[in-house]
């Protein structure tokens, strides 16, 4: 027997390590579907082919997740997630880079981000960022993870219901 969305959903809900709040944030995505998801399941209890109505609803659950992670930080994972950052450093500075650059065989572009992401990260750890920027960046990626999670479990649901066919 095929596990139905409420089970499933309050079972993630249940083993999740996502704070709970961003658990209920990324589930929201689906609050105007799941009745929707409810009428399919009854319908496969009917035995009629609800397959479509499944994939069909996914897509528009897809949308709405990549609108709520859009919101986060005007950010998403399905676009482009980065963003150019031009910086001015001194020539000998430049030339070290380049050197670096050449001698792995890596583009300057690589080797200046490991050095930001380096610094960046060794600048958290000795709290050397604002609190309050540490405290949104760790929130937008609880928040991401839990609407990968809330994805990953439509498709959980969509393999029961193939399953249960």
């Amino acid at each position: 027997m095929s596990k139905n969305w409420s089970y499933i959903r309050d079972e993630w809900l249940k083993s999740t390590t996502i704070a709970e709040d961003d658990a209920k944030w990324a589930l929201e995505a689906l609050i105007n579907t799941e009745e929707d998801l409810f009428e399919i399941e009854r319908k496969f209890k009917n035995n009629q082919d609800a397959l479509g109505q499944v994939r069909n609803l996914k897509k528009k659950v897809k949308e709405t997740i990549s609108s709520k992670e859009i919101s986060l930080d005007d950010i998403a994972l399905n676009t482009s997630n980065s963003n150019k950052v031009q910086i001015s450093v001194p020539s000998n500075l430049n030339y070290l880079l380049k050197v670096w650059a050449a001698a792995e065989g890596r583009d300057l572009s690589s080797v200046a981000f490991q050095c930001l992401e380096t610094g960046l990260r060794e600048m958290k750890s000795k709290g050397s960022i604002p609190s309050i920027a540490i405290n949104r960046y760790d929130s937008a990626c609880q928040k991401r993870i839990a609407l990968a999670e809330v994805n990953n479990l439509l498709e959980k649901y969509e393999i029961s219901q193939n399953e249960q066919k």
